[in-house]
């Protein structure tokens, strides 16, 4: 009982040194916010993302699917006016279904990282609705990269007065100690539009591509890129708490190239389906 009444006690004091004015969250949608939090401000942005892909084909697998969970939780604190530091918690949970010249055969993986990032306001949202804001930091993570990745993010937003806003976000990913792909960087593009339908209800269009900048292996030359479509909508609850929901489609596409001759050896493709629901909370 005791335990009880001091939660609610705590609860109840966030809850009266929480903010009024507008929330920056990167929820939903791939691009950032431009804007840190103020100073002292402390926020929780929590999501859960289901992913389906299938159809990898090339010579060794015929076929293969994948169910992936991703549970990620983004800590950010104001540290000054102008300056946040951000701590993410990326999970992922694997379920992977092979069928090759061997046979069929099911795997499950675990997949958790850490990363530390900082964002800096370039530009508050002046007169005109323009903000500019760069996030930069590093991660480690066992995913599919397997090492530490530092990567900068530039973001600029644009609101209009009819509620329109759109976002869009550059990322440079430089990933290094690691055995199998090193120093390989990539570029990441992502665009975001939401409007605002009622009072309390947001809906948002949200693209985003991605593409190695260079050579991945000391043997072969291997290119790779992916395309994402998403769409979804936000419900503010109050100023502090907002919920967000979205679905989206996307292929992948991978082609090995021999250093040599330039020709295309091994080329391979897969689609997946993506949904997320999320919540955003401003102490």
């Amino acid at each position: 009982m005791r335990i009880c009444l001091l939660l609610l006690f705590i609860a109840f004091q966030l809850m009266l040194n929480a903010q009024e004015g507008a929330m920056s969250s990167d929820r939903p949608g791939s691009t950032y916010s431009t804007a840190p939090l103020n100073k002292g401000e402390f926020q929780i942005q929590a999501g859960l993302s289901y992913n389906y892909i299938s159809d990898e084909t090339s010579p060794l697998f015929i076929k293969s699917s994948r169910n992936i969970f991703q549970p990620t939780v983004n800590l950010r604190y104001g540290l000054f006016e102008k300056l946040e530091l951000e701590c993410s918690l990326p999970q992922q949970l694997e379920f992977v279904s092979i069928t090759d010249l061997i046979g069929e055969r099911n795997n499950f993986n675990y997949l958790n990282g850490v990363g530390i990032f900082s964002r800096v306001a370039l530009l508050r949202e002046n007169e005109k609705g323009w903000s500019m804001g760069t996030r930069f930091g590093f991660q480690y993570d066992s995913f599919s990269r397997l090492g530490t990745t530092a990567n900068v993010d530039l973001s600029a937003q644009k609101n209009f007065t009819n509620g329109l806003g759109v976002s869009s976000t550059l990322s440079y990913f430089h990933l290094f100690e690691n055995e199998l792909f090193p120093n390989s960087q990539w570029l990441q593009f992502a665009l975001n539009a939401n409007y605002g339908l009622a009072g309390k209800i947001n809906v948002y269009l949200d693209v985003s591509s991605s593409f190695d900048l260079d050579r991945l292996s000391s043997e072969e030359d291997i290119y790779w890129s992916n395309y994402a479509l998403s769409t979804g909508l936000q419900y503010i609850i109050n100023p502090n708490l907002v919920l967000d929901a979205g679905l989206g489609i996307g292929i992948n596409n991978t082609e090995q190239v021999n250093p040599d001759t330039e020709m295309n050896q091994i080329a391979s493709g897969s689609s997946f389906f993506l949904s997320s629901v999320g919540v955003s909370y401003r102490f």
